[in-house]
């Protein structure tokens, strides 16, 4: 949940390699690919990015992972992990299980580079308040679910109805002091003022585009701190089972966040909704290294 990304040419070289390193609790972590894009061109600046796998049992048994970056260096003694920010958790099942981490740009000369950090899981089983259930939590909209877990969490999550969100989005649009908080926000995290500007007008185009709710779409909102602790929200369907969806999305301006579902079926009026806390008890966390060769 950033609100700038650096942007970078997809103009790299793919190489696979067998580079791994092991973890504490029986993870590997596993370089599969390195995209190497060594490009600076007027204000664009390349990445380096690694596709990893983790193996072991720990992992086998996570719903998700992340991996996070405490220092990464080529071989000339560039830090290749200024500014960087941990990601959101992945699911296993997503992309076959792989990780993808992006760097900064080695020196031109650099031939390999290292990385230290840690490999966090996430395994609701191990925690029993990891998985919170919420029977009829779509009966009393514009009001925060009322729940012994989440208050204990210190997780706010408020229901939406169209009116509300309607308030909601409109108190969020883009005015003259908006855009100079955002410039500020981008200017701390060293964007330069190319970006802040791209940045800007791509949030004024989605503010045009950004139609009115579809029919049946559930919209629960917080503040950016609450949506930082979950890994997961579900619509649960009459027999108590998640509700496919056609659509999901998170929106942050400031530490306002709105988080829209789009089931791929009208929920019941008394659906419930399941919320996958990232509790301390159900994160798993080892440390890893890796000395990756570059192409």
């Amino acid at each position: 949940m950033r609100t700038f990304a650096r942007l970078g040419m997809v103009l790299g070289v793919v190489l696979s390699v067998a580079a791994g390193a092991h973890a504490q609790s029986g993870v590997k972590v596993e370089v599969d690919e390195v995209v190497d894009n060594r490009v600076n061109a007027g204000g664009w600046t390349g990445t380096l990015d690694l596709r990893v796998k983790l193996r072991g049992s720990p992992a086998d048994k996570a719903n998700a992972a992340r991996i996070v970056v405490k220092e990464a260096r080529d071989d000339r003694g560039t830090s290749l992990a200024e500014g960087w920010k941990a990601p959101d958790f992945t699911p296993r099942d997503y992309n076959m299980g792989m990780l993808q981490v992006s760097l900064g740009m080695p020196t031109r000369a650099a031939s390999s580079v290292k990385v230290k950090g840690t490999v966090e899981l996430f395994v609701p089983g191990r925690d029993p308040n990891a998985i919170v259930k919420i029977d009829k939590a779509l009966a009393k909209l514009d009001a925060p679910l009322a729940s012994k877990a989440l208050k204990a969490a210190k997780v706010t999550i408020t229901p939406m109805s169209r009116e509300g969100y309607a308030a909601a989005k409109k108190a969020n649009q883009l005015d003259d002091k908006k855009i100079a908080e955002l410039r500020a926000e981008g200017k701390k995290q060293g964007v330069s003022e190319k970006e802040i500007e791209m940045a800007i007008e791509m949030a004024k185009a989605f503010e045009n585009i950004d139609g009115d709710l579809p029919e049946g779409s559930v919209v629960l909102s917080g503040t950016a701190s609450d949506f930082d602790k979950i890994f997961r929200i579900e619509v649960l369907g009459a027999d108590g089972q998640p509700i496919n969806t056609s659509g999901r999305s998170v929106s942050t301006r400031g530490e306002s966040t709105i988080m829209t579902i789009q089931p791929s079926e009208p929920p019941p009026a008394n659906a419930a909704l399941q919320i996958f806390l990232l509790t301390d008890k159900s994160r798993v966390t080892s440390p890893f290294e890796l000395s990756v060769p570059l192409p």
